[in-house]
This record gives C-alpha cells, structure tokens and sequence, in this order.
C-alpha cells in the first residue's frame, strides 16, 4: 500500500472541518446528508480511541472496526467508507491533507438479497389500495410512482407541487440529484399520473411551494412535508404480505426495474429509465430478475 505522510488533525479541529463539510453538501438530499453524518460520526468516534494519522492503514483498521466492533452490514460499512472519501476529497481541497488515503481502500464484496415476493404480488397489493380517503390516495400515488416510473423515496419526499411538469404529451417529475442538486425529468406513465391527480384534487388548492405529498391527519392533508418515518409506516401497512414479510423501502425500486427487463427493456434502456450512474444497483436487478420475475405485470 502507497505511503502516505502522517497527519495528525486536532479532534476539536476536526470536528469542525466535519461540520463545514456538512455545509458543503447542502444540494445533496436530506437522506444523503443524514447517512454522511451517521458515517463521519463513526469516523470521530473512531480517531477519538486510536491513534489515526489519516494513512491508507488507519482507514483499513476503521473499516474493520466498523465490521468487528459495530457490527454493521457490509453494505453499511461500503456507504460509510465512501462519505469518507468524500471527507478526505474535501480536506485534499482545502489541503489540510496531500492526498486522499482513504481512496486506495476497498470497500467489501457488496452483498445481495434475493427478493422472494413475485411481481404479481406487489403489483396485487399496491392496486388494492383502498382509494376512498386522501391517506390511501396519498400513498397509492406515492407508491405508484416508485413501481412505475422508478422514482426514489427521497425524490419524492422532497418534490414539490410545482416540480410536477405536463405538456400535450405526457406529464414529468422534475426531480433534484442526489449530490449537486441538479435536475432530472422523471416520465410519469399515464396511470401514475392519474393516481396523482386523483390525489391532489382531493387535496384541494395547493400552491405550487407546497409539498407534493404530505402528512395527513385525521382524514386531512397537512402543511406539512411526508417524512421518511411516514413512508416506512405507510410501506408497513400497505406492503405487509404477513408471516413478517413486509417490503422494504429501497427494494420497490429495484422491482420497478426488474419488471422493466421482464417486459424485454435492454439494460442500456433500464439504466436510462432508472437513471443509475453505476453498475452496482444494476448488478442487483440482474440478481433478482429471474427470482421475482413470474409473470409480466
């Protein structure tokens, strides 16, 4: 492994440099600040019990402490080591550091679940929604959008009544990126585009600032933005297949893009619909293709 020169950063000094890091991600998504400081926290707990000098070695032993000590996921502990690298990009850019050490430690083999539900039966259960209330509106919509258009979670927690596009054509989802805060045009099927429609007229007038799904209350729709907790609980109740079976909230985006191969889309096609900018969510779409396929829906 390279040598790199010992660095040695103050902890009070650190944990400013962490948070001014923080700041520089303010286009990022929440979910993606929120992780990103799950990891740098681990980061400073870990500098705070070891002697660390910002050395490829010391970024091994974290991540091995992550594995050994925390007892995190191997999927979890590749997500951490790449807020780290972000971390160490910035302090490269302000030279704190010389060069990135973190870059030339590999994350581990990335592990994939077979997921065991049928295609049919997440398309049953969606359009079993019972839609006569705004809540089963709201998260008919919601979960539509995800299945059908392959749109995030996160994308759709913070999208905007105004974000919604419509042309003579079709209807589109303008949707900021992850990191950089960039746009993207999500296409919205026709039937999708109705669920919505058939929310938000439920929801009366909304101005186009206002969130586009929110929290409802007591049969009403709230001001107030659809949080993540709120999502989880929805995906509870609508996706819950018993005996403990309940899908999780980032695999009905990954069943979105297996129907779309098991209705004969390519992989280039795929990527651009899903709009993947590496191959390792794809490689899961591969895994589980043939396992949750069935029939085409």
């Amino acid at each position: 492994m390279e040598k790199f020169p010992a660095t040695t950063i103050p902890q009070s000094q650190l944990r400013i440099l962490v948070q001014q890091f923080d700041g520089t991600m303010r286009h990022a998504g929440k979910s993606t600040r929120h992780v990103y400081k799950k990891a740098l926290d681990q980061l400073l707990s870990f500098v705070e019990t070891n002697i660390f000098h910002f050395t490829p070695d010391n970024f091994v032993s974290f991540r091995l402490w992550l594995i050994d000590q925390k007892k995190l996921s191997k999927n979890t502990v590749n997500v951490y080591l790449t807020a780290s690298r972000r971390f160490c990009d910035y302090l490269v850019g302000i030279a704190v550091l010389k060069k990135n050490p973190a870059w030339s430690v590999h994350g581990t083999a990335q592990e994939f679940k077979i997921l065991k539900t049928k295609l049919t039966d997440i398309a049953k259960a969606i359009s079993g929604i019972n839609r006569e209330t705004i809540l089963g509106k709201r998260d008919f919509a919601f979960l539509s959008a995800i299945f059908e258009s392959g749109a995030s979670i996160c994308e759709l927690i913070e999208a905007d009544v105004g974000d919604l596009k419509r042309d003579a054509k079709d209807a589109k989802l303008c949707v900021k990126t992850r990191a950089h805060g960039k746009s993207e045009l999500i296409s919205l099927p026709e039937s999708t585009t109705f669920a919505i429609d058939d929310y938000m007229n439920s929801r009366g007038a909304v101005g186009a600032g206002e969130p586009l799904f929110v929290t409802v209350r007591g049969g009403k729709a709230m001001k107030s933005r659809l949080s993540l907790r709120g999502v989880r609980y929805a995906m509870h109740r609508r996706m819950n297949f018993g005996e403990k079976k309940t899908i999780r909230l980032d695999s009905l985006r990954t069943y979105c893009a297996v129907r779309l191969m098991s209705r004969g889309k390519s992989s280039d096609e795929v990527r651009s619909i899903m709009r993947f900018k590496s191959n390792m969510p794809f490689k899961k779409i591969l895994y589980n293709t043939k396992a949750v396929a069935g029939s085409k829906v």
